[in-house]
């Protein structure tokens, strides 16, 4: 069967799946894609119609030639029928090449634009979405079942009407030719489908175990090879291997279990097609000594037996591909259905505002009766809180307290569930994505880095600027310190995630990268927490250019840092319960105090 069997079945996920389930409106998503290219999916539907007729043309033109010419001893229409059969070929390959390129573009044009209107749609969703769907999903998502989509849209498209054409004309030709033998050879058709329907579900089953086995081998590989450093640490190397054997061992018998079923189906469909062949060789033959039907006849039956089974056994089982295209498209839908959306102003709107930020922008922050909740608990609960351009204000409180949801809110990772943010007198939801993005940098507790240069790296959000620029900023907070002793400077690769630096060499790369954006809103989000206190002391250094004209909200517990804030804001479940200096909140805050001295005790 043409693309294999294997080819189609169905995922573990997919198995419940019904198309029934399919509403309109995801079958309209898929037909606003499909509109624009009916003109080519009308001629590529007539090339597929061409392609079965001429399929056809063969056997009859054969019937033809054997009781017309052959047996009258007229040789010049013989040639005439064999020259026919030779175009009926030649028009196969045409169309059949059309038919192909045809599908194939329309399909590919499809998910070409299916899958960057998904990648552009989930850029636009907030934080929020991705705490609820794990990485893996959306990843199988946007690879896995787009390219279910393609099955359906190219390949599966071409089989479904060439096999329905071909069934539909070789039935009607040879109920047409003689009826009653017709009827005889499809005596052949319960037969072909109860064993592909008995085949296909335990083969169905089986390729799913054969997808789950290879799913746990390859979830072993990555999470073995991503902690490679603790295993040799901890010496786990021959244990983990005896795991992994195991789970090798297991794959290898359950593709060995699906190449058993795969194996059986097509001696049994050589077995249809034989059948089928006996009985119009058997009644046939008979029919013709009785000279009911002619010679010519039997032999057109014959060849259209042939062709039968093929198409049959193959539209049998197209329903899988179907039904796996449905529930990835049912999928794919349903994400560009999420609501969690960061919502956006209009144009017209948005360029106004532009134009006001542009020529007015006053890097001061309200928060207004704001209150967020990622689930249902409240982790921000009517907070309300003001920071003056330029100020430096940082938040302090235990661990859950809020702190660092609030500097999501402020970098729009999230949107508010109650209440107002403003900046620069504007709610930060009217505020276009890239006037924000460029107002506002974060340098985070955990930095994130591509494997990349650490030039890459610093000027990834700003991918214009200059080696020298980058050189600048590196050299004002120290950072150029440790770059230079590197092995190729600022061309060094850092491996994944950083893998090849330090904590403290990756949160300098990090303020240097916020640097080089030029922000009027910095966010240090426990920006040293985790590096040593070699590495702090460099950091505190550079500190003052950093945070030099800027308004700055920092979240931290270590004094270095808090001793740069002009205001300390405390939190407590979600609530800003006290703000003030240093000394104020030491004299007058229970809970500053105690966190104050928890940190004296641990420095200790």
């Amino acid at each position: 069967m043409r693309g294999g069997f294997g080819r189609r079945m169905t995922s573990e996920a997919e198995k419940d799946f019904s198309l029934k389930e399919l509403d309109r409106e995801t079958l309209k998503f898929l037909f606003s894609y499909l509109k624009a290219y009916k003109l080519k999916i009308a001629f590529a539907v007539l090339a597929m119609l061409m392609v079965s007729l001429a399929s056809l043309a063969a056997p009859y033109l054969s019937k033809i030639a054997v009781d017309d010419y052959i047996a009258q001893g007229d040789l010049s229409g013989l040639n005439l029928i064999a020259l026919l059969i030779v175009l009926s070929y030649l028009v196969f390959w045409l169309f059949s090449y059309h038919q192909t390129y045809l599908a194939n573009y329309i399909g590919q044009h499809v998910i070409a634009e299916i899958r960057d209107d998904l990648y552009q749609h989930l850029q636009t969703l907030s934080m929020r979405f991705y705490t609820k769907e794990s990485t893996g999903n959306v990843m199988s998502t946007v690879t896995h079942d787009v390219n279910a989509l393609t099955d359906l849209l190219s390949t599966g498209f071409i089989h479904l009407l060439n096999d329905f054409f071909t069934i539909s004309g070789i039935m009607i030709v040879m109920l047409y030719l003689d009826y009653r033998l017709a009827l005889l050879s499809f005596i052949v058709i319960p037969f072909v489908i109860f064993t592909v329907r008995f085949l296909g579900k335990r083969m169905r089953s089986a390729y799913s175990d054969v997808r789950q086995k290879l799913a746990e081998l390859n979830a072993d590989v990555e999470e073995n090879l991503s902690g490679i450093r603790l295993i040799q640490a901890l010496n786990r190397e021959a244990k983990n291997e005896g795991e992994f054997k195991n789970l090798s061992w297991k794959n290898f018998k359950a593709n060995l279990a699906a190449a058993s079923y795969f194996a059986l189906l097509f001696p049994l469909m050589e077995l249809a097609k034989v059948l089928g062949e006996a009985i119009v060789l058997a009644a046939g033959g008979a029919a013709v000594i009785s000279g009911r039907i002619s010679l010519g006849i039997i032999i057109a039956f014959m060849a259209y037996v042939r062709r039968f089974f093929a198409p049959l056994a193959d539209l049998s089982q197209v329903y899988n591909t179907y039904q796996s295209a449905g529930a990835a498209l049912d999928r794919i839908n349903n994400y560009f259905k999420a609501d969690d959306i960061l919502e956006e102003i209009d144009k017209e709107e948005s360029l106004i505002i532009k134009n006001k930020l542009k020529d007015d922008f006053k890097a001061e922050l309200k928060f207004k009766n704001v209150s967020f909740a990622y689930e249902k608990e409240k982790v921000i609960d009517n907070l309300n809180l003001e920071i003056k351009a330029g100020e430096v204000f940082a938040l302090v409180g235990e661990t859950g307290a809020g702190k660092s949801t609030l500097a999501k809110l402020l970098a729009r990772l999230y949107d508010l569930d109650e209440g107002e943010l403003l900046i620069s007198e504007i709610n930060i939801k009217n505020i276009p994505f890239d006037i924000l993005r460029k107002k506002i940098a974060v340098v985070p507790q955990n930095v994130f880095l591509f494997n990349s240069t650490i030039l890459e790296n610093i000027r990834y959000a700003a991918p214009n600027a200059s080696q020298a620029e980058v050189e600048a900023i590196c050299g004002k907070i120290n950072a150029d310190q440790f770059i230079k002793k590197m092995p190729k400077g600022y061309q060094t690769e850092v491996g994944e995630n950083g893998v090849k630096l330090s904590g403290g060499q990756k949160q300098l790369l990090s303020f240097a990268r916020a640097m080089l954006v030029d922000p009027k809103i910095l966010i240090l989000d426990e920006a040293t927490s985790s590096v040593d206190l070699y590495t702090e002391k460099i950091i505190q250094e550079g500190m003052d250019e950093l945070l030099s004209g800027r308004t700055v909200l920092i979240i931290a517990h270590r004094f270095a840092t808090l001793k740069k804030a002009e205001r300390i804001g405390v939190m407590k479940e979600g609530r800003l319960i006290d703000s003030g200096s240093h000394q104020k909140l030491l004299k007058e805050n229970e809970i500053y105090k105690e966190l104050v001295n928890k940190q004296l005790l641990n420095n200790e």
